[in-house]
């Protein structure tokens, strides 16, 4: 075998290995002005639906074949909030979430003209927190453990330990937000607190 010129890695940009396995979504973090600042807009999402229903989420999902992260969210908010593109001033990429083979991508937006309509296929409700709720708030963190259970094919014979090999348990950090009678957490609260901290670091 010919030895190859690695030169070319000096300018390779890496990517995350498995990457083209993973899943995109695409979320939305909508601003509203108010007269002491600025509001973020949560949905309730439908009780009808299959994924997640009852739970509280920006506007936002899965971004289609071929489609590119930001105008899945773009698409998605105009969908499900039954505004027109023109309401929907894109501000830019926020810090992107990712695990479980799916990566999260949050684009804040500043809504205009915004009367509380939304598709109430998709929705329950919507409603308002003040962003300084976020600044002042620190989320309750709680934590998961998640195991390794190999399938039944999966050949012990050929690691050291076999079937007694010492797997690495997943433990995770789950936040949550208490707003009155709405309970923000999981993804959403990750979101939501690490896009409160982008903001806070300019202050």
């Amino acid at each position: 075998m010919q030895k190859p010129d690695l030169d070319f890695l000096r300018q390779h940009k890496p990517s995350l290995i498995g990457m083209d396995r993973c899943r995109k979504a695409a979320v939305c973090i909508p601003l509203i002005r108010t007269e002491n600042g600025y509001d973020l807009l949560f949905e309730v999402r439908s009780s009808s639906i299959e994924s997640q229903p009852g739970d509280i989420c920006f506007p936002g999902g899965m971004a289609e074949p071929d489609e590119d992260t930001r105008a899945a969210a773009l698409r998605e908010i105009a969908e499900e909030l039954l505004i027109s593109p023109e309401q929907v001033e894109l501000l830019g990429l926020m810090d992107v979430l990712g695990g479980s083979r799916l990566y999260v991508y949050p684009y804040a937006v500043l809504l205009s003209d915004y009367r509380g309509s939304f598709s109430p296929d998709e929705v329950e409700s919507v409603f308002r927190v003040p962003l300084d709720f976020f600044f002042e708030q620190e989320p309750e963190i709680y934590y998961t453990t998640m195991k390794v259970m190999p399938e039944e094919n999966f050949p012990y014979d050929r690691i050291y330990g076999g079937r007694d090999y010492a797997w690495r348990e997943r433990r995770e950090e789950v936040l949550f937000y208490q707003y009155g009678e709405y309970t923000i957490w999981g993804m959403t609260a990750k979101i939501a607190c690490s896009f409160a901290e982008i903001i806070k670091r300019k202050l």
